[in-house]
């Protein structure tokens, strides 16, 4: 039985303590008293998809002990999921040894949410019990990198972040009705025919501050496995091929036919100095060597250290980029190295 404090304060009353699997629950849970925490747990949840037990007591606030006793009340009752297949196998993918358990949002809790008001993305499945573990170690470093930027808005102070479902509502009705409405979907030539190509960006967010035009961004989470440089459009993933999508898109204005925006650029998030490397040159041949400002990378470790505002963003023809929008940055845009 779960009560529900109408004021959702942190006076928690959770037992626990018999031995269980972490992925199992028990039969009959003991009932627990659901207070403001757990549902800022489930908020969260419900903005990133997946996120591991540090990342939501990094959100959340409390102590890790706290936050993991929350989590296992939510996790009894099915308010949120521990995805299979995590417990084992997720480490090889994050190269990190063992991780923290990842958890995601369920059905129960969707609908608890949105009977108290929150505006949640109906579309979504919230079924994740079975995904896989590279899906998983995805989702969860795409999550981080929106942690970051939500954080250094945060701090910052005179920037907001639109994030993703967020923007669904300023978006043309024809886009919101549709199924996959990130999806962007572009015809270019091809062995002198005409050919689809859809490309998806991981994330979709837009910076907002006073005085200056919005600024949106389409985000790649690249984790070093995909190829980079194949010329096999049909049938074959690679990043040059993601690239040949931005790039048709925002020749043929797709983001503003699709997204409402009136520009946008690609944001990429990968692995090592050297993968940038390739990849620009990837673009390079992808656009001519145009649109030089289109397209920026930096790495993970880049990103953790100085933050997304910082000057930590390379393009084809510039290091020490900085994206915070003109106005919050006093007009400072890049820095040479």
């Amino acid at each position: 039985m779960t009560q529900v404090d109408p004021a959702y304060n942190d006076d928690m009353l959770t037992v626990a303590t018999r031995p269980l699997k972490r992925l199992t629950r028990p039969a009959d849970p003991p009932g627990f008293l659901m207070t403001r925490r757990h549902v800022l747990i489930m908020e969260a949840l419900a903005q990133y998809r997946n996120l591991d037990a540090n990342q939501i007591a990094r959100i959340v606030g409390g102590s890790p002990r706290g936050v993991g006793s929350n989590l296992r009340s939510l996790f009894w009752h099915g308010y949120v999921d521990r995805p299979q297949g995590q417990h084992v196998t997720l480490a090889a993918f994050f190269d990190e040894g063992n991780r923290p358990l990842v958890y995601a949002l369920t059905r129960k809790g969707a609908r608890f949410l949105t009977d108290r008001g929150h505006a949640l993305e109906h579309r979504l499945d919230w079924t994740f019990r079975r995904v896989t573990p590279l899906f998983l170690a995805h989702t969860v470093e795409v999550a981080e990198v929106m942690m970051r930027f939500g954080f250094a808005c945060r701090d910052h102070g005179n920037v907001r972040l639109i994030d993703h479902h967020e923007l669904l509502p300023q978006m043309p009705e024809s886009t919101r009705a549709r199924r996959d409405p990130f999806k962007l979907l572009v015809t270019i030539q091809h062995d002198r025919k005409p050919l689809d190509l859809a490309v998806v960006p991981d994330r979709l967010f837009t910076l907002l501050s006073a005085g200056s035009r919005p600024s949106s961004y389409a985000l790649e989470l690249d984790r070093g496995s995909m190829d980079i440089n194949a010329k096999r459009l049909v049938g074959k993933s690679s990043f040059r091929k993601k690239q040949i999508g931005y790039f048709n898109a925002r020749k043929q204005k797709k983001h503003t036919e699709l997204w409402g925006f009136d520009s946008f650029r690609c944001l990429t998030v990968t692995t090592s100095d050297a993968r940038i490397a390739k990849m620009i040159k990837a673009q390079r041949e992808v656009t001519g060597d145009s649109a030089s400002g289109f397209f920026l990378y930096t790495t993970r470790k880049r990103l953790a250290d100085h933050g997304p505002f910082a000057p930590v963003w390379i393009s084809s023809k510039a290091q020490g980029i900085s994206i915070l929008p003109p106005a919050a940055a006093g007009g400072a845009r890049v820095w040479r190295q």
